[in-house]
């Protein structure tokens, strides 16, 4: 089972759609989107996939919730607390360091998805794994990441 995961979009529609399109051409349960969505457009793009969404710092928290329920997807706030196959998955955007910092200390995720950096990076605490998928904008490369649950692999795709 693999979901993709996708971070700091904020409202680019020309690397969403970039994205989009290369996470078709994989066989994904869900989509995880770590916050700085800005935009409703951004939301109606995933829309080929459940996806859940959190709010970011850059985000109207209400006008993203209603974008996000008004398109039948998930909203979580500013934390989501999945659990998703056989894995615990906690979905943050982590620009609130005390709630990501308890997050990573509480050893209970298998993993951890959180954005705000623009910097793809993971990598394991104890028995969690941490990502960071990178951005879909103001980044450079342009990330997006791919988890099997079965293994945790962790793959990450830039957008060329």
């Amino acid at each position: 089972m693999k979901i993709g995961v996708v971070s700091d979009t904020h409202g680019n529609l020309k690397n969403t759609e970039r994205a989009v399109k290369l996470l078709k051409q994989h066989d994904l349960e869900t989509i995880l989107h770590c916050g700085d969505i800005c935009g409703a457009e951004v939301v109606e793009m995933f829309s080929e996939w459940p996806t859940h969404f959190v709010a970011g710092n850059c985000d109207d928290p209400d006008l993203m919730r209603f974008a996000v329920e008004q398109a039948g997807q998930n909203w979580h706030g500013e934390f989501g607390d999945l659990t998703i196959g056989p894995r615990t998955i906690a979905l943050l955007h982590g620009h609130d360091s005390t709630r990501f910092e308890a997050a990573c200390r509480s050893e209970i995720y298998d993993l951890i998805c959180y954005g705000h950096t623009h910097v793809h990076e993971t990598h394991q605490q104890k028995a969690t794994t941490i990502l960071n998928p990178g951005a879909l904008h103001r980044a450079n490369p342009h990330t997006f990441a791919m988890v099997d649950l079965e293994t945790m692999e962790v793959e990450f795709v830039p957008l060329g």
